[in-house]
């Protein structure tokens, strides 16, 4: 028996006119009420630094105010970024997020990818994934036994402590891993955890071959589950899209131009190194074909949407396009962006709607 397709709603809060940006906010939190009104199963949250290509800071704040503006939806990290705080305030937050959404918090992180942030926090960035794989660790052990100590690299806890209140879930909340390269496909597998695939970082890495590549990259994963004595079924294979549906095609297309532009463009912008030319090391691969990709013009709105970094156009070409690569990922959940780059908040709620009601009975 298959498993039915779950689907999600995402933001990342980007409003470039900040003179906006309460309003901004409060049409986030009525986009992820319109959601659980009209039955999608999570939303998913963001976290950025310094600029307007998220001004949310801490997910952990926006976690805790849409746990009081939801009942039943899932609310979700896309991501936490383990290595910006030390992981026993992570622990302690997103513990109180489960108490308080009663048990609703899907626990996705990553070790971030902008130089920019690294630098504002004075954080060693080559770094990141030393301190992600130490900070989770700790992260895990504090959720799981009653007192914990540790000796690491980058953190210690010398005497025993207890972190409470414990999550609501248990053992512990889903750990969803941000996967792009093979290394964090190799740690989710060896642990078990879901995964989250997103559009826009697999594309600006392997441009038109990012969907066979992504394939290639799941099924070794799933191999490997099996190899670690994990139960792939239960796992899920969520994927972040950009997206935007109209029951006009045409009109779809040029409304969602402006907006897609803006963000491939500013995301590439921020994951170069931000003085000199070298490539910060870890990242040597995603930041130089990411590099190529803006150079070779493939951040262009008509080659965005010709290769599915974003899904567009009329209920029937979204269909066609969500159905490829629900057959070639083994997508669980798809999580549709729809107010990304300052996309006016009617035209989200329309499409998340149009969504709902033509597209995810058919996917």
């Amino acid at each position: 028996m298959s498993r039915r397709m779950k689907w999600g709603v995402f933001s990342l809060s980007q409003y470039p006119d900040q003179s906006i940006k309460v309003e901004g906010l409060e049409a986030d939190m009525k986009l992820f009420e319109l959601a659980e009104s009209l039955g999608y199963d999570s939303v998913w949250l963001a976290e950025h630094l310094f600029s307007t290509y998220g001004i949310v800071t801490s997910t952990q704040v926006l976690a805790a105010a849409v746990a009081q503006r939801t009942k039943r939806v899932r609310i979700g990290t896309a991501v936490v970024v383990i290595p910006f705080n030390h992981p026993l305030r992570t622990a302690a937050d997103f513990a109180l997020i489960d108490c308080l959404s009663r048990g609703r918090l899907n626990f996705g992180i990553g070790r971030a990818y902008q130089p920019h942030e690294f630098v504002g926090l004075g954080v060693d960035m080559a770094k990141s994934r030393e301190m992600f794989n130490e900070g989770i660790d700790l992260i895990l052990k504090s959720w799981t036994q009653e007192k914990i100590t540790h000796k690491g690299k980058y953190w210690t806890v010398p005497e025993p402590i207890e972190l409470l209140p414990k999550p609501v879930q248990v053992p512990h909340p889903p750990v969803y891993q941000a996967t792009i390269s093979p290394e964090s496909f190799d740690q989710a597998a060896e642990h078990g955890w879901s995964l989250q695939l997103a559009a826009p970082f697999s594309y600006r890495t392997y441009r038109e071959e990012w969907i066979p590549k992504l394939a290639g990259e799941v099924k070794r994963y799933e191999r490997a589950l099996t190899k670690h004595g994990h139960d792939a079924g239960p796992l899920e294979r969520m994927m972040l899209l950009p997206f935007f549906v109209d029951t006009d095609h045409k009109r779809a297309r040029d409304t969602l131009k402006p907006h897609v532009e803006w963000f491939y463009n500013k995301v590439a912008t921020h994951q170069q190194p931000t003085s000199g030319t070298g490539l910060v090391p870890g990242y040597e691969f995603t930041m130089g074909e990411g590099k190529k990709s803006r150079e070779m013009g493939y951040l262009a709105f008509d080659k965005l949407a010709e290769h599915g970094a974003c899904v567009v156009g009329d209920p029937k070409a979204c269909i066609d396009r969500l159905q490829q690569m629900k057959a070639e990922l083994g997508v669980t959940e798809f999580v549709l962006w729809s107010n990304l780059g300052g996309m006016p908040a009617v035209r989200a709620e329309s499409s998340i709607r149009l969504a709902w009601e033509k597209i995810a009975p058919f996917v």
